[in-house]
């Protein structure tokens, strides 16, 4: 059986990553392809348990602790979830992977991009995504949205989202350098206006084999 595709969403907070992935999940079920929907930290339950701390707004991980959590529940997401769909054919669709990892913890945090590399290679076999989608919106904008969602949704979700303005533009310097080193790999898209109209400057990105 082919491999399947790996396709993954990054991006700052609130730049509506979870919403274009079940556009893009729905979209591609209509075409026929079978897809697993995913997220990081997240996908098992070891790394479910995970995320729970690391959005825990009451703790304060620094980077380096924030670091090996997270290359611990990678491992268990891409051995249990991300590479058996793989194997299986299936399209797999991850808000956010080992990307996220190299912006905040090994740009933003201060860590070390070679370094938070080799922790990735380490924690993923070396698995890397077909295409990396970076959603980019102006930071404030993005906040905006970030803290509506929180407000209407079942709590806080991060807490990231208290972090000072300097951080969230730095998070977005970061994606866009992550863009700058792998043109290849990853596609940035304005992530501004409306979801449908988000979603329409999505789909031109997409391997042809998925259209």
């Amino acid at each position: 059986m082919p491999r399947g595709t790996f396709i993954t969403f990054e991006g700052g907070e609130g730049t509506g990553k979870s919403t274009q992935l079940a556009l893009l999940d729905e979209w591609l079920r209509t075409l026929g392809h079978r897809t697993v929907l995913t997220r990081e930290p997240g996908g098992t339950a070891l790394a479910e348990a995970v995320r729970a701390l690391l959005l825990d707004p009451q703790l304060a991980p620094d980077g380096w602790s924030e670091i090996f959590l997270l290359e611990a529940a990678r491992h268990d997401h891409v051995e249990r979830v991300i590479r058996p769909a793989l194997a299986a054919g299936a399209v797999v669709l991850s808000d956010r992977f080992a990307d996220s990892s190299l912006v905040y913890q090994g740009l933003v945090r201060g860590l070390g991009w070679d370094e938070v590399a080799a922790l990735n290679r380490l924690a993923t076999g070396g698995l890397e995504p077909d295409l990396t989608v970076v959603l980019d919106l102006d930071p404030e904008a993005a906040l905006t949205r970030a803290h509506r969602r929180n407000s209407h949704g079942a709590g806080r979700e991060s807490r990231l989202d208290d972090e000072p303005a300097a951080f969230h533009r730095a998070v977005r310097e970061g994606f866009l350098e992550l863009a700058r080193r792998e043109p290849d790999r990853v596609r940035v898209v304005d992530a501004a206006g409306a979801p449908d109209k988000v979603f329409a400057r999505i789909r031109p990105v997409l391997p042809e084999a998925l259209r």
